[in-house]
């Protein structure tokens, strides 16, 4: 598989904020969303990357001896061999967050392994490319998505979800300087939506917002 990079930081956003956590980062992405923070591992004019076996990936994983895994991109459901390192780092004994861009149906492993499937709204550019069947398979473990610049993306969201049909954990994003965490939080109270998380990206106020590996 091509490897962007293995470090070891922590969760950002999501079901497992704040948890210390090592991150695989592949290589590649079938999409191009206008406010993705992670070009350099999604385009090949401007990406670096190592091909690895799964073997090499989870000897670099034990460098660091954390059981939470994060494995992200680019997209990594597009690399065959992706499976096969999921069940490797179940069996070694680590939990596993997958981070998938909706358009590609998660493969459901045992309770050691979680998605979180980012829904595209219009801010991505990319909200013709989602897959409702990728999002109607999770489980009340797994945990969608929603990225959004604006309130329409916000109503986009909603509309989605109620597509969804779905039990899993919902996440909401703003694009990192589009719209005020404040105007979420109120939309989703104004919306009784009261099973919806507001979050931000915890490791661009901790770093950096431009540093990688973290």
């Amino acid at each position: 598989m091509k490897v962007v990079e293995i470090f070891n930081s922590i969760e950002g956003e999501g079901a497992r904020v704040g948890l210390p956590t090592t991150f695989i980062r592949l290589f590649g992405c079938n999409l191009n969303c206008s406010y993705c923070d992670s070009q350099y591992a999604c385009r090949e004019d401007e990406g670096e990357y190592t091909v690895m076996s799964v073997e090499q990936i989870l000897q670099s994983v034990e460098y660091w001896g954390c059981p939470h895994i994060t494995i992200t991109g680019g997209e990594p459901l597009i690399h065959p061999g992706v499976s096969q390192l999921i069940a490797e780092l179940v069996e070694t004994g680590h939990f596993v967050n997958v981070e998938t861009n909706g358009t590609q149906i998660p493969k459901i492993f045992g309770s050691r392994v979680f998605y979180t499937v980012d829904y595209k709204t219009n801010a991505s550019g990319m909200s013709d490319k989602m897959n409702l069947d990728a999002f109607r398979c999770l489980r009340c473990l797994d945990v969608v998505k929603f990225v959004v610049g604006s309130i329409s993306d916000l109503e986009q969201s909603l509309e989605a979800y109620e597509k969804m049909e779905t039990d899993a954990r919902v996440y909401v994003s703003p694009v990192f300087g589009q719209i005020d965490p404040k105007d979420i939080v109120e939309w989703i109270h104004d919306h009784r939506l009261w099973n919806w998380h507001t979050q931000v990206q915890l490791h661009k106020i901790i770093y950096d917002p431009e540093q990688r590996g973290v």
